[in-house]
């Protein structure tokens, strides 16, 4: 019969996503005690299994001031941790086949300059010019040279690694079972792995759990409206270098990037099925190769190598929860990015750092309490 083991933090995360790492290692370099949680291995779900686009443009308005603060994170994260994530800072151009979403693209792009994120619209001519990879059923683009890309798989774990050299402690392949409050104040973890289970006291916990965040600590009562949705995406062999630049469409439902190694990543954008299966149905394919076509003639008759499925964290306004949880002093949830959280992993992680050490973080998150569902009759 096991024992209940005993360990003791500051802080507990639970999560080993971008976001939970990011956070793990700025609480460590400003010294504190954390200990992290995670079911699997680190970066191994949604933030592993993602397209790769580090973007500001076309964004909820709410959001675009973290992403902002966060490119300029990515843009010194590979001197910071030691470790090369793949970061290009080569632009995101996002496409329209027709003056409708031409228009919204204006629309959006006059919202974007207000705020001081750089962005260029593009006519048909500037479209072939700049991009003449791409198909001609476009009729022009909106252009932010200062959006990229970097690799997926790695980013999470240079955050975990680094954590990790800092003294934050990583417990891999395990389970957070419940978060424990008394008397309104959290009082610790019960997580579980393969030799039993572990109690972990400690007065602060950040939920970064992503699509699973609703599935912590359910004594504690609170319901975050957090659903899974499948994404799928598809990799082909290595091809001559094609573009640099990430590139979508949601007219044709579509984006692709082109990997360091030549390889190039074809995801789908738009509506997805809610669920936490993420295996690869068979039409999703074919719709991922139709789309890729369609977008850059050059990969007609390509080969996928290799597909994965991801679970996205969809919250109803597709905005982040990003905060305290009012009623339970030391509980934060870090969740909810919506299948675009890739680039706000930093700045989140440092955010909740500053939170828990200063008080108060750099940026405001007020557009990110949980309330805000509460005010407007969202349950979870």
């Amino acid at each position: 019969m096991s024992t209940q083991r005993k360990m003791g933090a500051e802080v507990v995360i639970i999560g080993g996503g971008i976001v939970g790492c990011a956070g793990a290692y700025y609480l460590a370099r400003r010294g504190v005690k954390v200990v992290l949680v995670e079911k699997s291995v680190v970066g191994n779900e949604a933030s592993g299994r993602n397209g790769g686009g580090v973007r500001q443009q076309c964004r909820d308005r709410r959001e675009r001031p973290l992403a902002m603060a966060s490119v300029k994170l990515w843009q010194g994260l590979q001197a910071e941790l030691d470790f090369d994530v793949e970061y290009l800072q080569a632009g995101n151009i996002r496409m329209a086949t027709n003056e409708k979403r031409m228009q919204d693209l204006e629309r959006e792009g006059a919202e974007e300059l207000q705020d001081g994120l750089a962005v260029e619209i593009w006519d048909r001519d500037e479209l072939r010019r700049r991009a003449p990879y791409l198909s001609d059923v476009f009729v022009g683009a909106k252009y932010c040279a200062t959006d990229g890309t970097a690799n997926p798989l790695l980013a999470p774990r240079a955050f975990g690694w680094a954590a990790k050299r800092l003294g934050v402690t990583l417990l891999t392949h395990t389970r957070a079972v419940d978060i424990c409050a008394q008397n309104g104040h959290v009082t610790h973890v019960v997580a579980q792995d393969n030799a039993g289970e572990i109690m972990i006291e400690a007065p602060i916990v950040v939920n970064a759990a992503g699509p699973w965040a609703p599935q912590v600590g359910p004594s504690l009562g609170i319901k975050l409206p957090i659903e899974p949705e499948r994404t799928v995406v598809a990799v082909t062999q290595r091809l001559p270098r094609l573009f640099d630049t990430f590139v979508s469409s949601h007219d044709l439902g579509v984006y692709s990037r082109q990997a360091r190694e030549g390889q190039v990543h074809v995801g789908g954008v738009g509506t997805l099925t809610r669920t936490f299966d993420q295996s690869t149905p068979v039409d999703a394919l074919e719709y991922l190769a139709r789309g890729a076509a369609q977008m850059i003639p050059a990969l007609r008759g390509i080969n996928f190598l290799r597909t994965w499925g991801g679970t996205l964290e969809m919250t109803p306004d597709k905005v982040p929860v990003l905060g305290r949880v009012p009623g339970i002093e030391g509980y934060v949830v870090a969740a909810g990015f919506s299948g675009h959280g890739f680039c706000l992993g930093p700045i989140a992680g440092k955010l909740i750092s500053e939170m828990i050490v200063e008080g108060e973080p750099s940026l405001p998150l007020h557009e990110f309490r949980l309330e805000r569902f509460a005010e407007k009759g969202i349950r979870g």
